[in-house]
Order: structure tokens, then sequence, then C-alpha cells
């Protein structure tokens, strides 16, 4: 009996001092490196917020926030990788808005953009601009396209096929009959520095990455593609205004997860980058480089957005018969 006792006290003494000792719970996220894959090139505007956001949010996190880029195929090649990796969280795609269009335009796109990822944030948008070598003796959108029909053929630099600027090419030869020929890069980049270069005359690129030629003067912008002109370009008459109602083509940037990342860091890296892509020390950064912020969205409402994009761009490729067979 006394030993039973015993027993039963020290049992219930075990049993105290089990439950003062904290449960143990997983890392907190993130306790290693994080991979931010860009889908670009060095130089163009993905890889240039990217790095904005790497390092914002390496300091809000106390932890390494790295940018890797795996460029080609307007994104394809980077979008596909991710989507191939755990969704632990530990490794998140950069992409712009070829990421939406290339499903559409080539049967050989591995992925879908939303049933294969987990929507994190819009970074920044900006629209897309005509742009001519300075040298070229065109001044507008009318006197382009009174050159563009005397020749055989007009080079057109994009980022890549499949995006954007790519589709944003084919509307314009749809619509307005001038012979253009679309010549892909691997990336704004490069596709920019072909046209500073004298290699080709024109291109359709974002603002930010050819707006620092602009200012040198090495190129200039004929028109905007956006359908409102751009309170970063505001004597720049847009393409609908020019007498092509209806045509609207931006570049915009979203950040993602492999599908399936769990949703607590999902919203935890909804919440930093909606903070730290909308604070006013952001916003004017973006402003210096021609674009803005994408603005401050829940990633229901950002899954949403990606949803209507995709569904906005099939139909553009439907109108304009482009396809990539790759």
């Amino acid at each position: 009996m006394k030993s039973s006792c015993i027993k039963s006290i020290f049992v219930g003494i075990a049993g105290t001092l089990i439950s003062l000792v904290p449960p143990v719970t997983a890392a907190a996220y993130p306790d290693k490196p994080v991979t931010l894959v860009v889908s670009f090139a060095p130089g163009g505007m993905t890889d240039i917020v990217g790095r904005l956001l790497a390092v914002e949010l390496s300091k809000k996190f106390n932890q390494t926030f790295v940018v890797e880029n795996k460029a080609g195929a307007a994104g394809q090649i980077g979008t596909e990788y991710v989507a191939r990796q755990k969704n632990d969280g530990y490794t998140l795609l950069i992409s712009a808005t070829g990421h939406v269009i290339g499903p559409a335009v080539s049967k050989n796109v591995r992925y879908q953009p939303v049933k294969d990822f987990e929507p994190i944030a819009i970074l920044a948008r900006a629209p897309n601009l005509f742009v001519v070598n300075s040298a070229l003796p065109v001044k507008n959108l009318s006197e382009f396209i009174a050159w563009g029909k005397s020749q055989k053929s007009v080079p057109y630099g994009s980022a890549g096929f499949g995006g954007s600027t790519h589709l944003g090419g084919e509307l314009f030869r749809h619509v307005a009959n001038v012979p253009l020929e679309h010549v892909p890069y691997k990336g704004a980049s490069p596709a920019t520095n072909a046209v500073v270069s004298g290699e080709i005359q024109f291109a359709i690129q974002d603002s930010m990455s050819v707006a620092p030629f602009i200012k040198s003067g090495q190129l200039r912008p004929i028109a905007i593609a956006s359908a409102n002109r751009s309170s970063l370009f505001p004597d720049l008459k847009t393409i609908a205004e020019s007498g092509y109602p209806g045509f609207d083509v931006y570049t915009w940037l979203g950040l993602y997860a492999p599908a399936g990342t769990d949703a607590q860091i999902v919203t935890e890296l909804n919440e930093a980058t909606n903070k730290i892509m909308n604070s006013p020390e952001m916003t004017a950064r973006l402003q210096q480089q021609n674009s803005e912020p994408g603005g401050v969205m829940t990633p229901k409402q950002v899954k949403d957005f990606v949803q209507a994009e995709t569904e906005k761009w099939k139909k553009m490729v439907e109108l304009t018969g482009v396809k990539v067979e790759n």
C-alpha cells in the first residue's frame, strides 16, 4: 500500500513536470535562406524589382533571400523549375505577365498559372512602351506606321515568346497592318540593348527597362500601350487614342510559391510583401524606375487577379493567332 502511494506521488510529480515543458514546435519560417527565382535575365524590370524585394524581405525576416536568374522562353524555364520544387516556402518565383500567357500560346508549356502555384502578391506594374532607336527618323506612332508600311518587314524585339511585349506586337500588327517580325530575346534587358545598339530598330518593352535609355537619348518613345496615359510619361499618347481603341497591354510582376505551400507561410509572405512594396519609400523607388506598386491584395484577391488575367490573355492569343512551337 505504502509502495503504491509513493509510486502514485512520483507519477503525479512527473506528470506535473512534463506539463510545464513547452510543446515542441516547428522552427519559425524561414529558418534558412530563401531563393527567389527570377524568370528573366539580369537587368530587366523583373530582375530589378526582385532584387529590391529580396533586400527588404531579408531585413524583415532576418534571413537571407537570394535572387537566382533562370531566364528563357519568356519566363517559362524559371516558372517550370519552381513548379517542380518542394512546396516548403524556400523556393519562390518572381515572374511577369508571361506567366499567364505561356499556356495559351504553347501546348508544350508544362505548368498551369493558377493550379500549379500559390499566388502571394502582385509586386509592381508598368506600362509597355513602343520605342525606336533615336536614329530612326520617326517621332510618333503615325510616322512609325507610315515608315513601317514602306518596309518589307520591321523586326521588333521582345522579352521572349509568349510575353506581354510579344503579344503586344502581334496585336499591333493585327490592327495596324504593319509588317512586324518578332525577334525574341531572353529578357527585357537584351532586347532593349539590341535596339540601343542598332541591331534592330524597334521594340516593345516595359517602361522600367527602357527608361534609362530614353533619358540618355538613345531611345525614343513613340507610344504607350496601356489603355490610359501614364503619370510617368504624361505627354506620351496611348495607342488607343492614336486610332486603335481598346488597345491595352502592360506588364505586371507576381510573386508565387509552388502549389500546396502552407497557408500560414503564404499569408506571412503576402503581408510582408504588401507592406514592403506599397511603402512610401518603395513607391518612390519604383517611380524613379518608371513603374508603380501592384497594390495591396490578399492571397485570394491575388489568385482571382491571376485567373482573370489568364482569361484576358487567352482571348488575345485567340485574336492574334499566336502559337509557339518549342
